[in-house]
């Protein structure tokens, strides 16, 4: 069990009987526990593997950008995201959604940045309390939810603009998605060199984040059918904003992973992530490699950027025929790769 559920179910007393909204919870048996004890429990994640590894342990568990707020019971328990930003947008939509004597449990670890969270609480709740610290965490209790600044989401919203192939387009991102804001300096290497390449047919963009690279590519008129995947919900929503704003059109994709995409792709286009949570995970892009090949076309293509420092070339040498270093600078490098060796890992 995860440190932070040991924190919540040592003051599982203090929960009474009453229904609970838990929101991204950890995928363990904290759920089963508190609803075992005879209460109503929900669960809302904007992960698509943990909303999948929850559901199949029986949770009722929805995937959402937001909190499902309108149907908010009483309490809820909130897991510390990363970055503060997204923390802000969540407190919001939670308070502006409680009733008057609602509270907000709020847990987290001392590394992701638990100890100075209630400093975030005050703005939208009355009364912070640190309920207690243990096990390398804190639970702080809020209670007494303001009401006076409705929740928008619009306006935790970043737009901005960038240029692919003389083309400019507007990108929106929403916190928590990777590069809030901003075009980062990876994904600008691989918009460089996917100019040159001009990418055509169908197309997948792994791990789409704001939208950017779909959205380029639609932008220029290439002729793509394109599908953006990501297992973030607040991407997938960034992503639809993004096309929506640009008059494109595109599947949207919520995978963890390649598990849910079915069919063939002549190009498969990433910036991969390597970090889940405060910790670098290498598996995530290691699956990845493992697996894309299975859905590349005859003559399909993959093309990545990432770190120099990472190993990423020997990794797709094990599964593809052709690996080739088509740009780099003094961070990053995109590699292209073909003819998967379709070897049963």
């Amino acid at each position: 069990m995860e440190r932070t559920s040991e924190i919540i179910l040592r003051n599982a007393a203090r929960l009474g009987s009453g229904a609970l909204l838990l929101v991204n919870p950890p995928c363990d048996s904290l759920f089963s526990v508190l609803g075992g004890e005879g209460r109503r429990v929900k669960a809302s994640t904007q992960d698509f593997g943990d909303f999948q590894r929850l559901q199949d342990d029986g949770a009722d568990v929805t995937f959402d950008a937001v909190p499902l707020t309108h149907e908010s019971p009483a309490t809820v328990i909130l897991f510390l995201p990363r970055e503060k930003e997204r923390l802000a947008l969540m407190l919001h939509a939670i308070s502006s959604s409680l009733p008057p004597a609602g509270t907000l449990w709020l847990a987290g670890e001392n590394q992701a940045g638990i100890k100075s969270a209630g400093r975030h609480l005050k703005p939208y709740f009355q009364t912070v309390n640190k309920l207690d610290s243990a096990r390398h965490c804190v639970l702080y209790e809020a209670v007494g939810p303001r009401k006076d600044k409705p929740f928008e989401l619009t306006a935790y919203q970043a737009i901005w603009t960038t240029e692919f192939a003389g083309k400019s387009i507007e990108i929106v991102s929403l916190p928590g998605v990777f590069a809030h804001g901003r075009l980062d300096p990876g994904s600008l290497l691989l918009l460089q060199t996917l100019e040159r390449l001009n990418p055509q047919g169908k197309i997948l963009d792994f791990a789409c984040g704001s939208g950017v690279i779909g959205c380029a590519l639609l932008a220029v008129g290439a002729q793509a059918e394109l599908t953006m995947l990501d297992v973030s919900a607040q991407a997938i929503e960034s992503s639809r904003l993004s096309l929506e704003r640009n008059a494109l059109s595109g599947v949207l994709l919520a995978s963890d992973g390649l598990s849910m995409v079915e069919g063939n792709y002549d190009w498969i286009i990433s910036n991969p992530p390597f970090h889940r949570g405060v910790s670098n995970d290498l598996e995530i892009a290691a699956n990845f490699f493992r697996c894309a090949g299975t859905l590349l076309n005859k003559n399909g293509r993959m093309v990545i950027v990432c770190n120099r420092h990472l190993p990423y070339t020997g990794w797709l040498r094990n599964h593809f025929e052709q690996v080739t270093l088509l740009d780099r600078n003094n961070k990053f490098m995109v590699i292209q790769a073909g003819q998967p060796r379709n070897i049963e890992e």
